[in-house]
């Protein structure tokens, strides 16, 4: 029988390819996005907001009452934003919260109840950024960190009833996550414009230079096949990899520093 999988934001970018890989790898896949398109594909995709609780819902249970089991679920669906802090809209910033953080936990509470049956897995796509603070994306990395926090609880929690859970602690991806971050700042104020956009230049250059989704996508599917999950994988370049030891080691003052010019601020 095969074993079925669902994930979130499956549209394009790193949900494409991890549908694309799990399904000829012989897995019934089930994608998600808000409005999936009819193509011929591989693997099912069914219409689903990370947003809306009844739409949720209803993509789980039209999975569970057509396959009979619900054997994982990746949880990838989210948003980007970028901007000062100062100058952040809290509308903007509940979207981000409400679709990284509060979406993640929708689909893992109507998904948990199939899981605990098949003694099931959840894979929470995170980020380097989520163990610390980037400039400009202080929101975004709050919300990942907000994940990593609920899935090292939800495994402690699940244990007794064999289910596992861990996060991805992914670098850039080469993705069309440029394309959909939320971008707010006052481009007339004077206060952080000129650092901003530099700033952003270098994000957008960092994710075009990032790893091929298909290559994350690989190592995405070897954690969630071992026999056990580690509570994190960390999966980017080798500099990127390397900040996480240098937050251990170094001075705050220093490691901020550090971040800072690599961030383009300095």
């Amino acid at each position: 029988m095969k074993k079925v999988i669902l994930i979130t934001g499956a549209s394009s970018g790193l949900g494409k390819a991890l549908a694309e890989q799990l399904a000829a790898k012989g897995y019934q896949v089930y994608g998600t996005s808000r409005t999936p398109r009819d193509n011929e594909l591989p693997y099912q995709m069914i219409a689903m907001d990370v947003r809306d609780e009844e739409s949720v819902r209803r993509a789980v249970v039209s999975i569970a009452e057509r396959e009979g089991r619900l054997d994982a679920v990746i949880n990838n669906a989210g948003i980007g934003i970028a901007g000062p802090m100062e100058q952040l809209s809290m509308d903007n910033i509940e979207k981000v919260l409400d679709t990284n953080v509060k979406g993640a936990v929708r689909v893992m509470q109507a998904a948990l109840p199939h899981l605990r049956q098949s003694k099931g897995r959840v894979v929470n796509i995170s980020s380097i950024g989520a163990l610390f603070g980037l400039p400009y994306r202080g929101v975004y990395c709050a919300s990942k960190a907000a994940v990593d926090l609920i899935t090292e609880a939800l495994r402690m929690e699940l244990a007794a009833h064999g289910v596992q859970a861990c996060s991805i602690h992914a670098g850039d991806i080469q993705t069309n996550i440029n394309a959909n971050r939320i971008k707010e700042y006052n481009p007339r104020d004077p206060t952080y414009r000129e650092s901003f956009e530099r700033v952003y230049a270098d994000i957008d250059e960092d994710v075009n230079k990032g790893l091929p989704a298909e290559e994350v996508a690989r190592q995405v599917i070897r954690a969630l096949e071992t026999p056990r999950l580690r509570r994190y994988y960390t999966i980017g370049k080798p500099l990127q990899k390397l900040s996480i030891l240098a937050k251990r080691l170094l001075p705050a003052a220093l490691f901020e520093k550090i971040i800072r010019r690599y961030s383009g601020m300095d």
